[in-house]
């Protein structure tokens, strides 16, 4: 009998060892504690952005802007045909082709056509017999080349010189019984007034083709605050220009520049502190090492906890899901930075218990998608269950993948907004009147996250090429060249 009882204590004791032991492994699985928030705010200091822009102005603008400025007869001039001698004539210029501009290597070249009418005026025969000398009408093409560079007042500056004189029929003018051939004489007048011709084109373009204007506005345009929150408060960025740089450069159909802007990214909660947007600089040179056709842009973007767990309640709490017979209802939804990286607390009930669960991951962007993702994103084991089994984990599963596509959904419309930002600062006054400007192989090179007690802060490196195109130019007065010297 007491062998008996020893067996039936000895069992006793066993089992409720075992009891014990389960009820403190269920304690254990029941008490894993949520990760610890984080307490801790932070103030983001952003790199300095690179902007470069490659303007680009069409050489057929600059032709047709000078087609429209000069126009009819725009020089008249009395001429002796020989210093010793008495024949004179009255020498008109005058335009009705059009003139043509091309490029040729670093220059351009540009076709000029010209009208020549000459009228003797006088001759040693008499101004009478003069008169019935028939006037002579001919075409000559001067052609004319220079360099482009830009002054330091951002104006595009030629120096046009004349290559050649090419006459469509030789200028002969009859004079009774003799023909004279005045070629000769003619382009040493037209050499003679080469000064004037080239001023006139080089003085129009000078008015015409400058980036001054343009430039200043996108200057001033890509200082002006950006509304980027509204809630729970307003926050803009903008961004502070430090230095402007461009270089020059011919091509087949354009006169291109490449501009490098320099411009320090500000994040701002009040506009009526924020200092005066600085004044476009004068042009520098650009040296070739730091040209670059991409840009380096760092964007400051913010979301708000807040935020995030307003929009998840709004579309989980509620919902159910269902799985081989269990259920389970959202009632609550609760995302943080925790010690473990990104954090979103789950309460759900089944109508028995409710269960808390807790899925951690860390927050990362995947440069191949373009998008941010979480990584290892799971709940750790918190139930009130005693057993965990394996539909309640598909269950939890799928709860997770649920909020994990939401919570993405959330944080990729900041990246998405990047380009929209850039375009909007750079040009948000001008696009579509005087410039187009396109933003071409945009790609996100690096986003530094940065999570704290209440917000989430993204530093977002883009990578783009920024193309700006000048459309038109006004034209003006038409313009005329007046010969006021003294008849030779």
């Amino acid at each position: 009998m007491k062998r008996s009882l020893l067996i039936t204590l000895s069992v006793l004791a066993a089992t409720a060892a075992a009891v014990t032991l389960f009820f403190w492994i269920a304690k254990t699985l029941t008490s894993v504690p949520p990760p610890p928030a984080i307490t801790q705010e932070y103030n983001i200091e952003v790199p300095s952005s690179t902007i470069n822009l490659h303007i680009r102005f069409d050489i057929k603008n600059l032709a047709d802007y000078l087609n429209r400025k000069i126009t009819g007869t725009f020089l008249e001039k009395n001429l002796r045909l020989h210093h010793e001698k008495k024949e004179e004539i009255a020498l008109s210029l005058s335009k009705q082709e059009p003139i043509t501009i091309r490029s040729q290597g670093s220059q351009l070249i540009c076709r000029f056509p010209l009208i020549v009418d000459a009228t003797l005026i006088d001759s040693r025969f008499g101004k009478t017999l003069s008169k019935l000398v028939k006037p002579l009408h001919s075409t000559i093409i001067v052609t004319l080349s220079t360099p482009v560079h830009i002054d330091h007042k951002w104006n595009i500056v030629t120096r046009f010189k004349i290559k050649s004189c090419q006459w469509q029929e030789e200028p002969v003018l009859r004079i009774l019984f003799f023909k004279k051939n005045i070629k000769e004489r003619l382009e040493e007048a037209i050499n003679d007034k080469e000064g004037e011709l080239t001023a006139l084109l080089d003085g129009e373009i000078y008015k015409a083709a400058t980036l001054q204007p343009t430039l200043a506005e996108v200057w001033h345009d890509l200082q002006d605050p950006i509304l980027l929150n509204r809630k729970p408060r307003e926050v803009w960025i903008r961004f502070l220009c430090r230095d402007i740089k461009g270089e020059s450069e011919v091509t087949q159909k354009n006169i291109s520049f490449f501009t490098t802007i320099q411009a320090q990214m500000m994040i701002l909660t009040d506009t009526t502190t924020a200092a005066k947007p600085t004044p476009l600089p004068e042009f520098r040179p650009l040296s070739k090492k730091e040209k670059s056709l991409q840009s380096d842009i760092f964007v400051y973007a913010t979301t708000s906890f807040e935020e995030i767990n307003r929009d998840l309640n709004n579309f989980f709490r509620g919902k159910t899901y269902s799985v081989k017979g269990y259920t389970a209802s959202i009632k609550q939804v609760h995302a943080y930075a925790s010690t473990s990286g990104l954090s979103v607390q789950v309460l759900t009930t089944d109508n028995h218990r409710d269960d808390n669960l807790v899925a951690s991951g860390r927050l990362v962007f995947d440069p191949v998608t373009q998008t941010l993702k979480v990584e290892h994103f799971d709940f750790a084991i918190s139930t009130n269950q005693l057993v965990v089994n394996s539909r309640e984990l598909l269950l939890h599963g799928m709860i997770r993948d649920a909020i994990a596509s939401k919570l993405m959904i959330n944080l990729d419309t900041l990246i998405k907004r990047v380009p929209g930002i850039i375009n909007q600062a750079v040009a948000k006054e001008k696009a579509g009147k005087v410039i187009d400007l396109t933003l071409n192989n945009f790609v996100i090179k690096k986003c530094d996250i940065l999570m704290g007690r209440d917000k989430i802060h993204l530093v977002i490196n883009v990578g783009t090429e920024a193309d700006l195109k000048l459309k038109k130019i006004q034209t003006g007065k038409i313009i005329r060249i007046h010969d006021h010297h003294p008849k030779s």
